[in-house]
């Protein structure tokens, strides 16, 4: 699909971020292999900024997925608790739309370093067989210093997740300055783990689906959602006068979902569903396992 238009005050900023990641992720060109661990292989890139840009490469072996489901366990941060040994805690900021937001993140460091924090923009550019999933720093009063934080400068991360014969491949790269004084074990570490990722998404997929995606949503504006790993539970704000579909894994949701509100549920491609919510309103919707 082609990005959708926003005229929002960070909207230059996130599409030159998600072209640079569209150009870091179409070849290896420049890419030095480093390793391969976990069934992931490692790339790294030098910088001039003498921030080196990190890759992990991995590969789904799957006939039931498609490109944007994987994306989805990418990207939504009730999956990424799940996913990332070094994710602390996120929040939504603001959707500016269903596929483009302004976050924040903390990431964790081991005593006596200073956890990370990173103010940011994210855009999703979503196709039938190639997703991207671009992040970059912004700064934004909606997002002040957190005592207790350093706050890192996330220069470009991002996800290129792709069909592939036999599968889904899965990409993603990451330059971040973590600013502030780091040992050089621990920035080691981190170049080590964070391409890993890659192998650790195709993991959460293949042992519990994905979680309910927005998948249309017409004339309603998206506020905002958040998603808990452990009870299954996607909760979604919604406001003004139209429709919303989700996709709804069946593998995450076997014995189907319960609806906070009026509803209607009709099967989708490989034994999955697709709720149907008309709004009119404020409304908050919360999709639960039954």
């Amino acid at each position: 699909m082609v990005v959708i238009e926003s005229n929002n005050r960070h909207a230059t900023e996130s599409r030159k971020a998600l072209e640079n990641l569209k150009e870091l992720s179409a070849s290896l060109d420049g890419w030095n292999f480093s390793q391969e661990k976990e069934g992931v292989k490692l790339y790294i890139k030098s910088d001039p900024s003498g921030v080196n840009i990190v890759r992990g490469d991995a590969f789904l072996k799957t006939d039931k997925y498609t490109p944007r489901d994987v994306a989805v366990v990418a990207t939504i941060p009730g999956c990424r608790k799940i996913w990332d040994e070094k994710y602390d805690s996120s929040e939504v900021k603001e959707m500016f739309t269903h596929l483009e937001s302004l976050f924040w993140v903390k990431i964790k460091a081991p005593w006596p370093v200073s956890p990370r924090d990173i103010a940011g923009i994210a855009l999703r550019d979503y196709e039938d067989d190639v997703c991207y999933v671009s992040m970059s720093s912004v700064q934004d009063d909606a997002v002040p210093p957190v005592s207790g934080c350093v706050r890192a400068n996330l220069i470009i991360s991002g996800w290129k997740i792709y069909k592939a014969e036999g599968g889904i491949a899965l990409t993603y790269i990451t330059q971040i300055d973590l600013a502030g004084s780091i040992p050089s074990s621990f920035m080691k570490n981190v170049q080590l783990q964070v391409p890993l990722c890659a192998g650790k998404v195709a993991e959460y997929i293949s042992n519990y689906g994905f979680p309910p995606t927005p998948v249309e949503v017409s004339g309603a504006v998206y506020k905002c959602e958040t998603f808990d790993h452990a009870k299954r539970a996607h909760t979604a704000a919604v406001e003004g006068s139209g429709t919303v579909k989700w996709l709804i894994s069946g593998q995450m949701f076997p014995n189907g979902v319960k609806v906070s509100v009026p509803h209607e549920i009709v099967d989708a491609e490989n034994n999955n569903k697709i709720v149907v919510v008309n709004v009119d309103g404020p409304t908050t919707v919360i999709i639960s396992k039954a």
